[in-house]
């Protein structure tokens, strides 16, 4: 994959994401129909908080610091997460969302192929370039609930 690839995987994820919801009604993101009891709504939170947490991730990166460690789980993050959100208006939710995702684009619009594609750039990284944690937190990520969109 080269840059131009991954902001063209970026582009198309995002819009067929932007297609999903367009397509929703405000009460069909608001029912708690997904596992847990989520609701479309808390899984838009959820996707703005870990393309924000990216975003932060290769900022720190980028300024040559290495990202805060992680004291949660994986799991106690997303609940975190959930919790700080749930009770949030939808459209606050979808314009956090958005300004995440958009962060997100930007730093990796903006990034040299080396900060992007280069497996020893970052140390913090542990041999892994940091273009695995984009994919997964945007593309990756959409299509990895693609089928709560699909049916809500």
């Amino acid at each position: 994959m080269n840059k131009t690839e991954l902001l063209t995987n970026i582009r198309s994820g995002r819009a067929q994401f932007e297609a999903a919801l367009a397509s929703l009604g405000d009460d069909q993101l608001l029912a708690p129909n997904l596992h847990g009891g989520w609701s479309l709504k808390d899984l838009i939170a959820h996707i703005g908080f870990w393309e924000q947490h990216t975003a932060k991730k290769f900022s720190a990166l980028l300024r040559g610091k290495n990202p805060p460690a992680e004291t949660l789980t994986l799991d106690e993050l997303n609940a975190q997460v959930y919790a700080q959100n749930r009770h949030k208006p939808l459209a606050a939710v979808r314009l956090e969302e958005q300004a995440a995702y958009e962060q997100l684009w930007l730093l990796a619009q903006n990034a040299v192929d080396d900060e992007l594609f280069n497996p020893q750039r970052f140390a913090w990284t542990q041999g892994k370039p940091f273009v695995e944690w984009i994919e997964n937190n945007t593309y990756g990520h959409y299509e990895e609930h693609q089928a709560d969109w699909a049916n809500p």
